[in-house]
């Protein structure tokens, strides 16, 4: 079935557009990078030209301001999101912005309501949960394949070598807690299907106040306990575990697939079972979905009040980090 090409612009030229999102989605019939913008007009012309981008422009408002742009890919610093985001929706444009979707859930509120009076569409950039794999996984957990869910347990760390970075400064959005421990705390929220009721965290951090190190409990309705751990200066590991009272499943490489061939371990009865998916880019996927849910043929697979929630509890997170003690979410 032939699909119409969703046009975007890519706003800025962050490594995780030129590098990952670009380049796959090279592979799409359904979706073109069409413009990218750089407030360096020489940045944006030198991927342009190195990504086959037909266009370029040297400020985002100009980028905005093309009737030939549909929508744009936000991957801007965290504490932009919020502003570009509801900048390109009064522009008329369709927005996926990255994770995180902005620095607080009143921030997050003010994009929905945007989105809603404008009448377009708003979908956060968690590529992970596009990807089959988790899609089976969330399946598992819900159909009781694990029995009742008791715990969930996961980690995403790396090693950040650039001081310059603006993950360095916390007036930015950086930190490991934004940046990565993001992902586990929306895998605890999609695996349970409830929202935390109570957290507490430590971390580690710099004099500038950013977490390079984030260690965080969240409880659940009904018991089901989260811990997570996410860094910024640890040897790489992205995967989460969950564990039923029948059953566990553990999901390797859970956040970062690099288009590979993925697997998940069952392990139920004393048996353990090894379960492999298809290589494939769950970017790609993302943005399909995006364009799908833009051209009227799919509902959101995660509707974007998720995103204020996962806000609600990061903010959450946070404030017991700082404080160091359980808060309430």
């Amino acid at each position: 079935m032939e699909h119409r090409q969703l046009k975007i612009g890519v706003m800025g030229a962050a490594d995780i557009a030129v590098s990952r999102v670009i380049p796959n989605l090279g592979k799409s019939e359904r979706v073109i990078v069409q413009a990218i913008a750089s407030r360096e007009e020489g940045r944006a012309k030198k991927w342009a030209h190195q990504l086959g981008i037909e266009q370029y422009f040297g400020s985002y408002e100009e980028m905005l301001g093309k009737g030939d742009v549909e929508a744009v890919y936000i991957p801007l610093v965290n504490s932009l999101h919020a502003e570009w985001t509801i900048k390109s929706l009064s522009m008329g444009k369709h927005v996926l912005c990255e994770k995180p979707f902005a620095l607080n859930s009143a921030d997050a509120h003010r994009m929905l309501q945007a989105a809603r009076e404008h009448r377009l569409v708003l979908m956060e950039g968690f590529m992970y949960r596009y990807h089959p794999r988790n899609l089976s996984v969330f399946d598992m957990v819900a159909r009781g394949e694990i029995g009742t869910l008791k715990a969930i347990e996961s980690a995403f760390s790396y090693v950040l070598d650039d001081d310059s970075s603006y993950l360095m400064n916390s007036d930015l959005g950086g930190g490991a807690l934004y940046d990565v421990g993001c992902y586990p705390v929306n895998v605890s929220r999609m695996l349970t299907g409830t929202e935390p009721d109570a957290v507490y965290a430590t971390a580690n951090f710099t004099d500038t106040g950013v977490d390079m190190t984030f260690e965080g409990i969240m409880r659940f309705p009904g018991g089901v306990i989260s811990s997570f751990h996410a860094a910024m200066d640890e040897e790489p590991r992205f995967w989460y575990r969950v564990i039923g009272d029948r059953g566990l499943i553990e999901v390797p490489w859970a956040f970062v697939s690099f288009g590979k061939e993925t697997q998940i371990l069952l392990q139920k009865d004393e048996k353990q079972e090894k379960r492999s998916f298809e290589g494939t880019d769950e970017y790609r996927l993302e943005f399909e979905h995006f364009a799908d849910m833009i051209g009227g043929k799919a509902e959101p697979l995660y509707p974007i009040e998720d995103s204020v929630r996962n806000l609600s509890a990061i903010e959450a997170l946070l404030k017991s980090a700082h404080r160091g003690k359980p808060v309430k979410v």
